[in-house]
């Protein structure tokens, strides 16, 4: 009986110690006692994330899983990626089915009340991709006026390009290829994405160009970072320091290189 009382002490004594850890030390710790960590992220977003079509596992690579690899590495866990619809990216991390985000996520203010955000490990502008043929009627946002624009649903640019291009009509979809297919059948007359993923789009597209814009706002924050469940101090932490790691030894840069290199194999 003693020895029964003795039992059940210590289980209390256990889970008062569990319960009173601070919610980010246990996230982390469980991530590290389970040996993996589950990277939520959208793939058809290159140079960020792609699958390379000709191989034969259809592998996944790109800046942000090399990332999320050496992430892995440092925490000492496996690495399990979970392709997602990007606009149902949060919802999964905040339902707890992914323990991070990593998708050329911008941290606006909308996404920084579901979740928090990494420093900024990339910085890129956005670029306009029209059919080259109509390159003598578009050459500025202004130019869009009358026209349909396109834009991924949940994207940075959904956000910020209505407010910015007058007279034009919008269009959401779900997917990038979705964009590019609809802008070359003539739906689109227009898609705006960001600098270095229009231009991996329009090298496997001939009939594609892709012209700078100046898009942004001061409520906007321009540049990626990784995003984790609100109150997860601990795993945060260690994320930035991993991206402070990586810049100082000029892996972000090695990392775009590499995925440029990969991108034109496809």
């Amino acid at each position: 009986m003693i020895k029964k009382s003795i039992i059940n002490i210590l289980f209390i004594c256990l889970f008062i110690l569990i319960s009173t850890q601070p919610a980010s030390s246990v996230e982390l710790e469980k991530i590290i006692s389970s040996g993996k960590i589950i990277v939520g992220t959208s793939a058809d977003y290159p140079p960020y994330e792609f699958f390379l079509m000709n191989d034969k596992d259809n592998e996944l690579v790109g800046l942000d899983i090399d990332i999320a690899n050496v992430i892995g590495k440092e925490l000492g866990v496996k690495v399990v990626i979970k392709n997602l619809i990007f606009h149902k990216l949060f919802s999964v991390l905040e339902s707890g089915e992914v323990d991070l985000l990593i998708a050329g996520l911008n941290p606006t203010y909308a996404r920084t009340r579901i979740a928090d955000f990494s420093d900024i490990y990339y910085n890129a502008i956005q670029s306009l991709i029209i059919k080259k043929k109509d390159s003598y009627k578009i050459a500025f946002l202004k130019d869009l006026r009358g026209k349909t624009v396109g834009t991924q649903k949940g994207s940075i640019q959904s956000e910020m390009v209505p407010a910015q291009i007058s007279g034009a009509k919008f269009m959401y979809f779900d997917s990038i290829s979705g964009l590019i297919k609809n802008l070359k059948k003539g739906t689109l007359d227009a898609v705006i994405l960001e600098k270095p993923v229009a231009i991996s789009y329009v090298s496997r597209n001939i009939d594609l160009i892709s012209i700078e814009c100046c898009i942004g706002t001061d409520d906007i924050p321009l540049g990626s970072a990784i995003a984790v469940k609100k109150g997860n101090k601990n795993l945060l932490k260690k994320i930035n320091e991993i991206i402070k790691k990586l810049k100082a030894e000029n892996k972000i840069y090695e990392f775009v290189e590499n995925a440029k290199i990969l991108l034109n194999k496809r």
